[in-house]
């Protein structure tokens, strides 16, 4: 009688294990960028409401009047644009929109309006996995701070 030769247990399962990483690698790839795309959206974010929050602290300690608010106004802009530079670098600041506006309030109190817009493109487009992300995706922040002096 005749017995065959038995194979071994992880020689038969060798083929398996490189399917299962060839079907989990794109997933794990996938992951890994959109972990990234989301990391670095959330870091510029943050540093375009950085950038506003600076150029209106920048506004409401310095005062203008009708002859000085277009220094006044160049001055908030810049400290917008310095603080985005501190944040993403200085090849990045050239897309950084700053708008400003001022306003009076029922108390005749001057108020300063910044609005901070940035374009943020992703590392990857996702429109092609249905989630149709514009890319860029506009990100715009807005602050609002009365003048202290």
């Amino acid at each position: 009688m005749y017995v065959a030769p038995r194979m071994s247990r992880s020689r038969s399962r060798r083929g398996g294990s490189a399917a299962e990483f060839a079907l989990l690698l794109p997933v794990l790839v996938l992951l890994c960028l959109a972990a990234m795309d989301f990391g670095r959206f959330a870091y510029n974010y943050i540093a375009v409401t950085n950038a506003a929050r600076a150029g209106a602290s920048y506004g409401i300690m310095n005062n203008f009047t009708s002859a000085t608010q277009t220094t006044w106004t160049n001055g908030v802009t810049q400290a917008a644009k310095d603080e985005m530079t501190n944040q993403v670098g200085s090849t990045n600041v050239s897309n950084l929109t700053v708008t400003v506006t001022t306003s009076t309030d029922t108390n005749n109190l001057k108020r300063v309006q910044v609005t901070a817009s940035y374009p943020f493109t992703t590392i990857i487009n996702w429109s092609w996995t249905g989630l149709s992300l514009p890319n860029p995706i506009p990100m715009k922040q807005k602050v609002e701070m009365r003048l202290i002096r």
